[in-house]
């Protein structure tokens, strides 16, 4: 060999890897941020469901009964009149945390929402919330319609506050 020749295929072998190297740092940087919008689609999905299934809840309720579940599995299997009723297909847990959501209760315990446990920066804040446990998924407590023929003071519960997904709280 010539001595001009020597080290070439070393370089051209360090510039690869080197180039390689800061693609995988960008290939990774672009997966993190799918996998966060990824993880916020299915948290606002999840979320509305479990609203959805709250109102359910309360709008089927017989009279005398409680108008919201004490558990989140009270809605996959509502028992309190007639056949069992399913108000959730599932009981999803928080897809940011891993975790099972955090509760919002009335004044009588019982579930008027839920929300994340994350302390994380949401990417597209909505409803300028600056973390994911801000971002709620509630039901107004509203107050049970008197049984007919009662008088109007009775059947009427304590309300709470209301609001909706994405509804700042604390």
């Amino acid at each position: 060999m010539r001595t001009g020749e020597r080290g070439f295929t070393y370089l051209a072998l360090l510039w690869w890897v080197t180039l390689s190297g800061v693609m995988l740092a960008a290939l990774g940087s672009q997966w993190r941020l799918d996998m966060t919008r990824q993880r916020e689609a299915e948290l606002a999905f999840r979320g509305a469901q479990i609203q959805a299934a709250l109102a359910a809840y309360q709008n089927n309720t017989p009279p005398g009964q409680p108008r919201l579940p004490q558990a989140l599995s009270d809605l996959l299997d509502d028992t309190r009149q007639g056949p069992p009723r399913r108000h959730l297909r599932r009981l999803w847990g928080d897809p940011v945390t891993g975790q099972p959501w955090g509760l919002l209760r009335n004044e009588a315990g019982g579930i008027r929402g839920v929300y994340s446990t994350s302390e994380r920066r949401p990417l597209p804040a909505p409803d300028s919330v600056s973390t994911y446990r801000e971002w709620l998924f509630d039901v107004p407590d509203t107050p049970a319609l008197p049984a007919e023929g009662a008088s109007s003071a009775s059947g009427l519960s304590a309300g709470g506050e209301g609001g909706g997904a994405g509804t700042p709280g604390r």
